[in-house]
């Protein structure tokens, strides 16, 4: 379920980041999310992007928006 997150901060950037689980995570961690595009300054072209990763990488539902922090 897509759930949209309201953020009233003008200066929120974000994201597409590339998710992988388990020892693809390395380490003893259980995820890990790499940047793969942006920063971007609206949350609907980095929503966009990451469809677009998504359809160009075999329908693959590894990218997701997350706020980006530098």
């Amino acid at each position: 379920m897509l759930r949209k997150v309201i953020d009233t901060d003008q200066n929120t950037r974000y994201g597409v980041y590339y998710t992988v689980y388990g020892s693809l995570a390395g380490d003893d961690q259980l995820m890990r999310s790499y940047l793969w595009a942006g920063p971007y300054d609206d949350m609907k072209a980095a929503i966009n992007k990451a469809q677009e990763l998504r359809h160009s990488h075999q329908e693959d539902v590894s990218f997701i928006v997350k706020k980006y922090v530098e």
